[in-house]
């Protein structure tokens, strides 16, 4: 009976040390969250990619959007746009030369292209800002566009280009990339931009946000605002046939703001954040930060279903810089997750966040606001003694926060178990980070990249937990896997997809 309670003993004593240990490990960071990379595969032509969107399909395959400026990426047969329809190198945006946008559907085990198309003009088209899936599997995609001649659709809302040098271009596609369904330009005289995403709501309605200076920006009877600063934030709700602007609002100051993604609800209440160098941005009652901070500040703001009410707008920043990043993400319970970048040293941060003094000359950020629009429910920093900046907060089905972006920080706070706990090279190397639900804790972190210039763009999770990842590489020793779609770095920096799968 002795030794039988001894054993009992012992046996609770072990638990007890392995629920110990598991904690301290969550609390340092890395035991709650290991992964092994399934496949990856760079994605690209002789000339230069970036993948700027992710959507994983039920049965595993993968769709990625991003542009282009390649003449030889591997389209399908059948495909909407076979031909690459852009400038050559040498004209076009400074920076990243011609362009054009590009879809592809990846196989589930990432080994080959079911379907893949240009869609461009005879000048640039700039990234895949926005993609989403209508209720049938349509593809809707959004761009800047600066071709004047783009392929229009008969009906559609704006036929011809507003002016030089951008206009809002919005398009949609069949699933199998073979048909166009409709394209519409929006835009005016100026230079209008869209950024951070498109949202698609239960009707099928399409949500454009960005950023505009003409005047003549076309906005709606009953809009919120109807009057263009030097620049403004846009927001556009289109029909699902892309006939009408079902309304269209700006929002913005005397100075200048521009928005970096849409969320809606299911009331049809819109949500969006940006930033903006504006004093005079008309923040509402009782909001976290009533003033503008610094140079620029981030804005959050919600607007009614109708786009004529401001229901809640705060400045979210520090006395120097702050630039929001790609997509926010709206919560079930109405909070609005926002990512991006400071260079703040009083950047505002909340109590047990899980780093609050900035370490590098910038760091990512990522901040909480509860659903009254009234308080910041969390805000941290994270990065190291370099830079750093986030995009794309994305919950998982334990409701952990996954971010992805790009630091310089050798000493960026990797944790146990990471794919790659150290620096690659390059100016910048891809990161991951996982923080716990209210932005105290830091339960996994990893660098991704190779001996040059690594950036991951956005990601995405399935139901099932498995992480799609995708950016952009100049990398030729990035970990692409055998047997991908492909293995090698073929032009000056090529796009990528990674797929991650929990490991034990």
């Amino acid at each position: 009976m002795k030794r039988l309670a001894l054993d009992r003993w012992l046996v609770l004593l072990a638990v007890v040390i392995a629920l110990a240990a598991e904690a301290a490990g969550q609390a340092r960071g890395g035991a709650a969250y290991r992964y092994k990379v399934a496949w990856a595969t760079y994605v690209g032509g002789g000339g230069w990619e970036q993948v700027r969107e992710v959507i994983p399909y039920a049965d595993g395959s993968v769709l990625i959007g991003g542009q282009t400026n390649s003449a030889d990426l591997r389209v399908t047969p059948g495909a909407v746009q076979r031909t690459y329809g852009g400038e050559t190198e040498g004209t076009g945006h400074p920076g990243v030369y011609g362009g054009d946008c590009f879809l592809m559907h990846l196989s589930a085990d990432g080994s080959r292209a079911i379907a893949c198309t240009y869609f461009g003009g005879p000048k640039q088209e700039r990234n895949v800002y926005g993609m989403g899936l209508d209720a049938n599997g349509n593809v809707v995609i959004t761009s800047a566009c600066r071709s004047p001649d783009m392929p229009t659709t008969e009906g559609a809302f704006q036929r011809r280009y507003g002016g030089a040098p951008s206009d809002w271009m919005v398009a949609k596609l069949s699933p199998d990339f073979r048909r166009l369904l409709w394209c519409t330009y929006v835009g005016g005289a100026g230079d209008d931009f869209p950024r951070g995403g498109l949202a698609i709501d239960a009707n099928d309605n399409v949500f454009i946000v960005g950023g505009t200076n003409s005047q003549d920006f076309p906005t709606t009877p009953g809009a919120y605002q109807r009057r263009c600063g030097k620049r403004s934030a846009a927001v556009v709700k289109l029909s699902p046939d892309g006939s009408r602007m079902l309304w269209g609002t700006l929002l913005g100051g005397s100075t200048w703001a521009g928005s970096m993604g849409v969320r809606v609800d299911g009331a049809g209440g819109v949500h969006f954040v940006g930033h903006t160098r504006d004093g005079d941005l008309a923040v509402t009652a009782g909001a976290p930060q009533a003033k503008l901070g610094g140079k620029s500040d981030c804005f959050l703001a919600g607007l009614s279903a109708d786009g004529g009410r401001l229901i809640y707008c705060t400045y979210l920043g520090g006395g120097e810089n702050e630039f929001a990043e790609h997509r926010p993400l709206l919560m079930a319970d109405g909070s609005v997750l926002v990512t991006g970048v400071s260079a703040s040293a009083d950047f505002p941060t909340t109590a047990r966040a899980y780093q609050r003094k900035l370490k590098g000359r910038t760091d990512g950020f990522l901040t909480k606001l509860a659903p009254d629009g009234r308080r910041f429910a969390f805000s941290t920093l994270l990065g190291g003694s370099g830079g750093d900046f986030f995009l794309m907060p994305t919950l998982d089905p334990a409701g952990n926060i996954f971010i992805v972006g790009q630091t310089s920080s050798k000493d960026f706070p990797t944790t146990a178990g990471a794919i790659q706990p150290t620096f690659g090279g390059g100016k910048g190397d891809g990161v991951l980070a996982v923080l716990s639900a209210d932005g105290g804790k830091l339960l996994y972190a990893t660098y991704l990249g190779g001996a040059g210039d690594d950036m991951i763009r956005s990601i995405a999770i399935t139901d099932t937990g498995e992480v799609f990842l995708v950016g952009n590489t100049g990398s030729k020793d990035f970990p692409a896997t055998r047997g991908s779609h492909q293995t090698k770095l073929r032009g000056t920096g090529d796009g990528y997809v990674v797929k991650l799968v929990r490991s034990r």
